[in-house]
């Protein structure tokens, strides 16, 4: 039965016409060439020495090593929450195989650091607990209510534990990623006021969201970035000090809020206009009909844009390499300039982009499943 799928997927899907059977017939062979090439040099060549040498940099930047500590617990909180969010955005009922992936990287943990390699060892938990997270939470879906509270806690105490060290020595890809958590979080709320702003029946807030979201729309982040870092030691008093990295977290919400807006603007004009009319027959004001009636149905039907627009930050964190700031690309180029290693750049950058579409890929996945969740509840 099996084999009879196959042979009926081969045919109408590599060989249905005579033009498609000649691109198959030269691209398979091409194909599993490459592949040999790749798979030969991935195990046979290729140094990743470089990368096991190098994680700790690679993962918290020049983070103190003394305060290590501090960057693990991070992970740590910062792997439950993403379990969580996946298995609440899932719910597929997978649990088992979710348990049993963090049960493997539990093992893997031990393992290597039972051959001191403390940096595999923390990389392999926080899989864990990731997979973990993500079982446990199946079989908790009215934690789906909670979930931004649970971000806003959870990012606020891994705020806490950092700040000792220093915001100047956060980077490597434990800043990159919450950069984008914190930079989305904020981003929302804003988008949420222009968009009611460019709605408002006042013609000065009207104009003033319009006017801002036009103009952050039509410059490239990193302008913003720039502007943000030279800016605002501009305006604000000599005595008071503002670390780049939240100078460089306040251009991303700037600048996203304002992609958000319109995001959530679209879903405000799909919202029917008998639900407003129906607010105020029973009596809601302006403020009540917007935030109870109008805006969940208008969050619900743009979710999938949203987290589409976390997948578009997270690619554009490296923009901060201009206010000195060491993102995941930035602490691989660190890496490469070890004289030691400034002949590794395959083994670097090719590690640097599995972990870009590894997690653009889980991303682009969510983002998938939420739509599909959303398609099924409007039929």
């Amino acid at each position: 039965m099996m084999a009879t799928t196959f042979n009926r997927w081969v045919r109408y899907n590599l060989f249905a016409t005579p033009a498609s059977s000649v691109v198959s017939v030269v691209a398979i062979p091409l194909t599993l060439y490459v592949a040999y090439l790749a798979a030969k040099w991935t195990f046979v060549q290729a140094h990743w020495s470089v990368i096991s040498d190098n994680l700790p940099v690679l993962l918290v930047g020049t983070f103190p090593r003394d305060e290590l500590w501090r960057a693990v617990t991070a992970g740590a909180v910062l792997s439950v929450l993403v379990g969580i969010t996946l298995g609440l955005v899932l719910m597929n009922g997978r649990w088992k195989s979710a348990a049993g992936i963090g049960g493997l990287c539990v093992a893997l943990a031990l393992a290597t650091l039972g051959v001191h390699q403390p940096a595999l060892a923390g990389t392999a938990a926080c899989l864990a607990l990731i997979g973990l997270s993500r079982a446990g939470a199946s079989f908790f879906p009215s934690l789906t209510r909670a979930i931004g509270l649970c971000w806003v806690v959870g990012l606020g105490a891994i705020c806490s534990v950092l700040a000792p060290a220093g915001v100047s020595n956060w980077g490597g890809l434990l800043a990159s990623v919450l950069v984008t958590a914190i930079a989305t979080l904020l981003s929302i709320p804003l988008g949420i006021l222009l968009a009611f702003g460019k709605n408002s029946r006042f013609p000065s807030v009207r104009i003033v969201c319009a006017g801002y979201v036009e103009l952050v729309r039509s410059v490239p982040v990193i302008s913003i970035v720039y502007w943000a870092w030279i800016i605002v030691p501009l305006v604000l008093p000599p005595q008071f000090h503002i670390a780049d990295l939240v100078r460089g977290i306040a251009a991303f919400v700037l600048f996203y809020g304002a992609y958000t807006a319109e995001y959530v603007r679209a879903g405000i004009q799909g919202v029917s206009r008998g639900q407003s009319e129906a607010a105020q027959a029973l009596g809601f004001n302006k403020l009540d009909e917007n935030f109870i009636i109008v805006l969940p149905q208008a969050l619900k039907a743009v979710i999938p844009a949203l987290v589409g627009n976390v997948l578009d930050l997270f690619n554009n964190v490296p923009a901060l390499f201009i206010i000195g700031l060491t993102d995941f690309l930035k602490a691989g180029q660190t890496v490469l300039a070890n004289p030691q290693y400034s002949g590794s750049q395959y083994e670097v950058y090719i590690f640097l982009f599995a972990v870009y579409l590894a997690i653009g890929a889980l991303i682009s996945y969510v983002a998938r499943r939420i739509e599909l969740r959303m398609s099924r509840g409007s039929r």
